[in-house]
């Protein structure tokens, strides 16, 4: 698909194309995020950096055949799932070497239990030996556990069943990965334009192979639809990801095939400085499926506008948000309801050393998402 255009769900694609089932890239970063917080202040940067590279090398890719369905409670009081997976072995050593450990031990007569502990000190192992490849020998303190999260951890779940918290949801891709998205009319929903591109294949996703499910709640949710075309911003280049000059055009729309009976919520008309006095009477919220809370929502109220950026014209903030995050609106919520004021893209560095949130501004998508 051009860059800045529309696709559509009659777009012919085979599962051939969609070999990788998880960006490696995203996978490396998940990989850092559901570390222990002791675990990661324990590496420097660059360690991390090694880290990262080692995991991504081990991402995980889809079989020919990948079956999954689920049953539905009242058939036996439980949800029952199933999965049927064929095609080319895609383990990788490692996994091998976990196996054949679990192997010996059975043979041995141990338990399933026991088969099940080595399995876990095989990949405490491995994970070992990953940490010696990339010359772990002293640890130096880093500023962060997270990336995204500045000092404490201010993030709290939140009941994703009430409004405006229901109106947010996953975007899921079906070939692996998520971010969150936010319903602005019963069949539009914002996120971010990075969120619907395969970085490993170098294509835009399909839109029927995306789906949003809103008010997500391990495994449970309010409303659900799949893709039926998107709206990209003509300004984003995937090329560019990472530039800070092209974060501000990070926005995408995904026209569902369904209208969803939930509130949207609306995008804010007030000014920057208007915005930014709401936010210093603790009003801002940010609220989004972060990858090492993935199956909840949570939010970080009482945050701050820091700043706008004059080039890019970008939201800084101080909200505590890391990836999965990624199209996660900015919020204002008061009294009077709930309203966008812009649109979570990335975490930038300051030259001080600050990590600060940068967020895409209303201003960017909003006559777009109203000519929809």
């Amino acid at each position: 698909m051009a860059r800045g255009g529309e696709t559509t769900g009659n777009a012919v694609r085979t599962r051939a194309e969609a070999a990788d089932a998880q960006d490696s890239e995203l996978w490396g970063d998940l990989f850092l995020a559901r570390l222990s917080q002791e675990t990661r202040s324990a590496l420097s940067p660059a360690q991390l950096d090694e880290l990262k590279r080692a995991a991504t090398a081990m991402a995980p890719r889809r079989h020919s055949v990948d079956w999954r369905f689920s049953l539905p409670a009242s058939l036996g009081g439980k949800r029952v799932y199933g999965v049927l997976l064929a095609g080319a072995d895609r383990r990788g050593p490692q996994r091998h070497a976990q196996e054949r450990m679990l192997r010996r031990q059975r043979r041995r007569g141990r338990s399933a239990r026991a088969g099940i502990q080595a399995l876990a000190v095989a990949f405490a192992l491995a994970l070992l030996g990953l940490m010696l490849l990339a010359g772990i020998v002293q640890a130096e303190e880093t500023k962060s556990a997270i990336v995204g999260i500045e000092g404490a951890d201010d993030r709290t779940p939140i009941e994703s069943g009430e409004w405006p918290w229901i109106a947010l949801g996953r975007i899921n891709r079906e070939i692996g990965g998520h971010c969150t998205g936010a319903l602005i009319a019963p069949d539009l929903v914002l996120t971010a334009a990075h969120c619907l591109y395969n970085f490993k294949d170098r294509r835009w996703a399909i839109p029927m192979e995306v789906h949003f499910v809103a008010g997500y709640n391990r495994g449970e949710y309010r409303g659900h639809a799949r893709g039926r075309k998107f709206s990209i911003s003509p300004g984003w280049d995937p090329a560019d990801a990472k530039q800070d000059t092209n974060i501000g055009n990070d926005w995408a729309l995904v026209k569902l095939e369904s209208s969803l009976t939930i509130r949207p919520v609306a995008l804010s008309e007030r000014s920057f400085e208007q915005m930014k006095q709401a936010a210093a009477d603790g009003e801002l919220t940010i609220a989004g499926y972060n990858g090492d809370y993935a199956e909840i929502l949570t939010q970080h109220h009482g945050c701050h506008l820091v700043a706008r950026t004059k080039k890019t014209s970008l939201l800084l903030h101080d909200c505590d948000a890391t990836f999965g995050s990624s199209g996660a609106p900015l919020l204002l919520v008061t009294s009077g309801g709930a309203e966008i004021i812009g649109l979570q893209s990335a975490v930038v560095t300051l030259e001080d050393g600050r990590n600060l949130g940068a967020a895409v501004p209303i201003e960017a998508f909003r006559k777009a998402a109203r000519g929809q």
